[in-house]
């Protein structure tokens, strides 16, 4: 049987080296350690997840696809509980919020600092967790972009930094360079620029709105214009 996959789920499996193992932290029907053990990327994988309902499907995946996982495989908890520390080169966090996934790694520092990579697709609140990042101690390596359906996702990778662990940031968490980096551009032109245009499509028409407000709004107005004109400086680099 063929499975149906989205260029988001291919794309994931991507950022995994050859020989490289892998943990799925929240694996849901298991297609990305799936792709993984049948290209022989992956000489082990580890599927996890918050309940053995979620495992069943992941389970039923491997059977289909007519490969073979051990029970130890297959491992039911929160977050990273389930995995050892440097027990897998490579971690997979894919489908949670930005916030979500930074409090994952937030909650055992040491251990998440303990794998080769992480690699991550925050839903929503990729800006926090570009954040989150770069102030506690990693370096962000990749930046990709992959369409499934209407949207176009993100698909960061980052690295355990050498040096300080906590660095100041250049800008505050709220700004918008930390949602839409000029590395996006680069990661795939025409994704990032259905991405980009969409939002600055929003922007005026907020921009809009507030200059018909009766109330004194000058200072967003400012603010939201400031965002749409380094968003438009983006697509003409």
């Amino acid at each position: 049987m063929a499975f149906r996959l989205s260029k988001r789920i291919y794309k994931i499996a991507e950022k995994v080296s050859p020989g490289e193992s892998a943990a799925d932290i929240g694996t849901d029907h298991g297609y990305v350690p799936m792709l993984l053990v049948k290209n022989n990327i992956s000489p082990s994988v580890i599927m996890s997840d918050i309940s053995e309902g979620s495992l069943a499907k992941a389970k039923v995946t491997f059977k289909i696809a007519g490969l073979h996982a051990g029970d130890d495989c297959f491992r039911v908890g929160d977050g990273l509980s389930t995995i050892e520390p440097a027990e897998v080169d490579d971690i997979i966090i894919g489908g949670l919020g930005g916030i979500t996934i930074s409090g994952i790694l937030a909650a055992d520092p040491d251990k998440s600092m303990s794998y080769s990579k992480i690699i991550m697709q925050p839903r929503k609140h990729s800006g926090n967790l570009r954040y989150f990042l770069y102030t506690n101690g990693w370096d962000i390596v990749d930046e990709d972009l992959a369409p499934e359906g209407k949207f176009v996702c993100e698909i960061i990778t980052a690295v355990p930094c050498c040096g300080e662990e906590r660095r100041e940031p250049p800008y505050p968490e709220d700004d918008i360079r930390w949602k839409y980096p000029p590395q996006l551009v680069s990661a795939d032109r025409s994704l990032a620029e259905k991405r980009i245009s969409w939002k600055i499509s929003s922007l005026e028409e907020q921009i809009e709105n507030l200059s018909r407000s009766r109330t004194d709004s000058t200072y967003l107005a400012e603010r939201l214009s400031k965002d749409r004109q380094y968003l438009i400086s983006l697509l003409s680099e």
